[in-house]
């Protein structure tokens, strides 16, 4: 398999957990608890037997499948799901998931059931635990600093392959774990993934022989590998790749007029035959076309320079008062080369009268400055959600924390964001959505140009490729013809 990079370690604390971090690498070490079905919607189990709630959806049990092992022979069980989410908290490891644990009360009903009590009353919480609780470390590697420290390059868990090598910046070597609880599986002897940080060449590896499965989210290789004849296989997310703005009160982008001007300013179309040779998808707004919880008739504001310009003029007062803005990107060639081009689009739109100035930021320092400093006016945002929840819960509503990077503050959307929480109902959902479109639109905390999705590029000979959530694998049921 081809993988963009290196881990940061392959423990669930510190790991990249998106698809095209570290995401596959954790399923084939850990297996899931729970994983979303793009195919019906729903949350299904694995290492569970089930993740149901109570009447009032304020309680939530995890049931777990008996005589599961881990690696080193450890139990998961009740206790090792607590610790292992207890874990998160240490502020130590800075994890992601820390503001979700926090304020849950986790308590061992028997050896195999944990009782969850929420904050509040969510229907939609098995979604949570797939997106960022569904990794579990042998409690062991949990016992010290050092055993954790050490988990990062030996991690024990209790998925379908273990860990035989590591050649640091060429490749990760799996083997199968004999004693994984589904009796036989997995059905490949080893899996290698070999970085490969040009992803162009993706599909030129496969169709030559010389690997046999990529994730891409670039729709130019996803045209060519179906050019090709390779075998492809994709899921729509909601979310897309945005430009997110800064709208706290003190920053230069508070003014909603300056973001919708911002918008107007930009052409999606011309973005994608820009970047993506046409081949892309451009976007309407935060949810993707073919989702059933979005609105398709309700679209962002764009491509209308003249608009554009009128509100660019009366925001700074026909240039008396320019305005100087920080547009904070990752340090890559491609994030940079779109920085440049959105930045001559804005600022010949306002005439000059607002100016962005690119920070390229050192990839390992992007979260500190955008998330927890919040230092820029503009970035670069990319979310992939297969469902609102808790993704784009988390980016928009105003109590968030950390995840609302933009600081975007509205109590009409906080109310339809809680609303679509406390149901499973699709209609119920959908028509809350629908009143937070309206805000988006009106107050614009961000402008969406590409939609997101995610794809796997496989060898004809590959079998049962099955992705779940916003892109990962799962590893149990791949296999290979002979």
């Amino acid at each position: 398999m081809q993988v963009l990079g290196d881990a940061r370690g392959l423990n669930p604390y510190t790991a990249s957990t998106l698809p095209q971090g570290d995401g596959s690498k954790l399923s084939a070490l850990y297996d899931v608890l729970v994983w979303s079905d793009p195919a019906t919607g729903t949350v299904r189990p694995q290492l569970a037997e089930s993740l149901l709630p109570d009447r009032e959806a304020s309680v939530w049990t995890l049931s777990l499948r008996d005589g599961i092992t881990f690696t080193d022979g450890a139990a998961l069980d009740a206790e090792a799901v607590k610790k292992a989410w207890e874990k998160h908290l240490d502020k130590k490891l800075q994890s992601a998931a820390a503001s979700t644990v926090e304020p849950l009360t986790l308590t061992v009903v028997d050896r195999l059931r944990l009782s969850i009590r929420l904050p509040s009353p969510n229907a939609n919480f098995d979604r949570t635990v797939a997106r960022l609780l569904n990794y579990v470390p042998s409690p062991r590697t949990l016992a010290s600093d050092t055993a954790l420290a050490a988990s990062n390059t030996a991690p024990v868990g209790a998925g379908p392959f273990k860990l035989r090598e590591w050649v640091p910046g060429d490749h990760m070597t799996f083997e199968r774990n004999p004693d994984y609880w589904q009796h036989g599986k997995p059905y490949l002897d080893t899996v290698t993934m070999r970085i490969s940080k040009d992803t162009s060449k993706d599909v030129q590896a496969i169709d030559d022989g010389d690997a046999d499965l990529a994730l891409t989210v670039d729709p130019v290789q996803f045209e060519l590998a179906k050019d090709r004849g390779l075998a492809v296989a994709d899921i729509g997310l909601s979310g897309g790749l945005s430009i997110a703005f800064n709208t706290r009160p003190n920053r230069p982008l508070a003014d909603p007029a300056l973001r919708r001007a911002i918008a107007l300013s930009l052409d999606t179309e011309d973005i994608d035959r820009v970047f993506y040779a046409g081949k892309g998808r451009p976007a309407k707004g935060i949810f993707e076309s073919t989702s059933p919880l979005g609105n398709i008739q309700l679209s962002l504001p764009q491509n209308d320079p003249a608009q554009a310009a009128a509100l660019f003029a009366q925001a700074m007062d026909n240039g008396r008062k320019p305005i100087t803005t920080t547009y904070a990107v990752p340090n890559t060639p491609r994030s940079v080369q779109m920085a440049r081009y959105f930045k001559d689009k804005i600022e010949t739109a306002s005439s000059r009268m607002l100016t962005v100035d690119i920070v390229a930021v050192n990839l390992p320092d992007v979260f500190q400055r955008v998330q927890v400093d919040t230092d820029f006016d503009l970035t670069t945002s990319a979310l992939a959600a297969d469902d609102p929840e808790p993704t784009l819960y988390q980016f928009l509503h105003s109590k968030s924390g950390v995840p609302n990077m933009t600081g975007y503050q509205n109590p009409k959307v906080d109310a339809a964001l809680d609303a679509a929480r406390l149901s499973t109902d699709r209609t119920t959902r959908s028509e809350a959505y629908t009143r937070m479109q309206v805000e988006l639109i009106t107050d614009m905390p961000l402008f969406v140009y590409q939609e997101s999705f995610a794809a796997t590029i496989a060898s004809p000979r590959l079998t049962g490729v099955q992705l779940f959530g916003d892109g990962h694998i799962l590893w149990d049921r791949i296999g290979m013809r002979a």
